[in-house]
């Protein structure tokens, strides 16, 4: 009988060296989180694996790498899309290869936006504090569902108008889907701030004290007894989000749908949409997003390049991650 020589020490550990990270995942592609806040970060991973192409393939850490599989250069587009507490999605293209690869997804800081805020119809004092209030509950919604802007509060300014001669004849808003023939007088008479979203503060908006209106750019006009969750809507629509009334995985929770006064919660389909299209104002007024990739994506659907409105890394009150 042979006996085989006992493998010395020294070599039985360099092969562990070799095998070890075939075992534990060490030869499947990583990202690099850098500049996270510290909490929980999302990702939305498309290519192709062993199964075929995928896009929009759902990972989640709370430690600064995520390994996501082994990927090969796929048909659709080769990338990652971030999205974590107090900073803004984040898009990484991904190049995966045939080897290992490994990508930094480098997080921007949070997005500070000023606004431009004027009181038309008064007392000013009351709907000073009411839109003051109306800030601040934007702020939290945005805080808690990862938009990743606030307000330039040093920035942002509240105008008395109420004294403006032409302010009464601005008091009744009526529809706003009328077209700019309705939004223009509101520059021309009370006043507008280029290069900024302008809220304006009236009485009545499409005969409604409750109602506000946006005109999908930078003018939104609110009712004087809104309520305090209307304004992220409305400032949803300036970031092209429309409504999500009658849509499966909706309800008057979510920030776009209307005749509600409970809403708080934006999909991560939605924050992709918020940040990535063109006619977001946070694009096209703020250019917000200097370098950052843009598309165009359809108001709900799912396809290579825009995940569903519907797409959650995280619960959203009774609709679960999916």
């Amino acid at each position: 009988m042979t006996v085989g020589k006992r493998m010395p020490w020294r070599e039985v550990l360099a092969l562990v060296a070799i095998i070890a990270p075939l075992i534990t995942g060490g030869c499947v592609d990583t990202l690099h989180i850098k500049n996270r806040s510290g909490a929980e970060v999302g990702v939305l991973v498309s290519g192709k694996d062993s199964g075929g192409e995928f896009h929009h393939r759902a990972f989640m850490t709370d430690a600064a790498t995520i390994k996501v599989g082994k990927l090969r250069s796929s048909t659709s587009p080769n990338e990652v899309v971030g999205f974590t507490s107090e900073r803004p999605p984040k898009h990484l293209a991904a190049p995966w290869t045939n080897n290992v690869d490994t990508f930094d997804m480098v997080f921007r800081p949070p997005i500070a936006i000023p606004v431009t805020i004027w009181i038309v119809k008064g007392p000013f004092d009351n709907q000073y504090l009411h839109a003051q209030e109306a800030l601040i509950r934007t702020s939290i919604i945005w805080r808690n569902e990862r938009m990743g802007v606030d307000f330039d509060h040093s920035q942002t300014t509240v105008i008395d108008a109420t004294t403006n001669p032409g302010a009464a004849s601005h008091y009744a808003f009526p529809n706003g889907d009328v077209g700019d023939s309705v939004w223009k007088p509101l520059r021309d008479d009370i006043g507008f701030v280029p290069g900024r979203l302008n809220i304006y503060w009236v009485d009545t908006v499409n005969y409604s004290t409750t109602n506000g209106w946006s005109n999908f750019g930078a003018q939104v006009v609110m009712g004087s007894n809104s309520g305090e969750d209307l304004l992220v809507h409305e400032i949803g629509h300036a970031f092209s989000l429309t409504h999500t009334n009658g849509l499966p995985d909706f309800d008057g929770t979510g920030v776009m749908v209307s005749n509600s006064n409970i809403r708080q919660y934006i999909t991560e389909g939605q924050l992709f949409r918020a940040h990535m299209n063109p006619s977001s104002l946070l694009n096209s007024v703020y250019n917000a997003r200097a370098g950052e990739l843009q598309r165009n994506c359809s108001l709900s659907d799912d396809d290579f390049f825009c995940p569903s409105i519907r797409k959650r890394l995280w619960a959203d009150g009774v609709f679960p991650a999916n």
